[in-house]
């Protein structure tokens, strides 16, 4: 996929409850829609997110979140259908790191406590995939709780080749092949 695709990715997909769910590129208009995305967290929620206490994101970290490139920096959110009407229930992104692997990127999601459980995090792994795919990228990277049974299960059941690495802080290294 060109950058032109991939930062206007719109696709619909049917969660495990037959709710439909739309996955499109996060945009900078979405600012508002992740400030209060922060509010739907429960604290254990936001410290696996961000591996520290958190309540708010600040307004360098909403255009840090929602200005992104959709090359070294690609987000997606997935919302909801409900009544007619899409409701925000989770992020998944992933950034290009620093290092000198150009061909692996870090992980993250977030989903929304009323949503979990329903394949977001699945289907949001299974878009960044794609979009990884074609800009070349060969494995994606994460730092996770080793008690975020959650989301290791969703990346144990991705049917990507997967290697854990704990360090001594109690998070483990995870590594998926692409």
């Amino acid at each position: 996929m060109t950058k032109l695709e991939t930062s206007h990715y719109r696709v619909l997909e049917t969660l495990r409850d037959g709710r439909q769910v739309e996955i499109r590129s996060i945009i900078p208009q979405d600012k508002k829609v992740l400030a209060e995305g922060m509010h739907h967290l429960s604290p254990t929620s936001l410290y696996y997110r961000f591996l520290t206490p958190k309540r708010e994101l600040s307004e360098k970290e909403l255009c840090y979140f929602t200005e992104v490139d959709f090359l070294q920096h690609v987000a997606l959110l997935a919302a909801v259908e409900h009544d007619g009407n899409y409701l925000p229930a989770g992020v998944g992104r992933y950034v290009m790191s620093n290092s000198a692997d150009s061909t692996c990127a870090e992980l993250a999601f977030a989903v929304s406590e009323e949503f979990q459980g329903l394949g977001i995090a699945t289907l949001l792994l299974k878009h960044l995939t794609l979009i990884a795919k074609g800009n070349g990228l060969k494995a994606f990277s994460a730092l996770v709780l080793a008690d975020n049974r959650k989301m290791l299960e969703v990346f144990k059941n991705c049917n990507l080749e997967m290697t854990t690495k704990a360090n001594s802080a109690g998070v483990l290294e995870i590594r998926l092949e692409i």
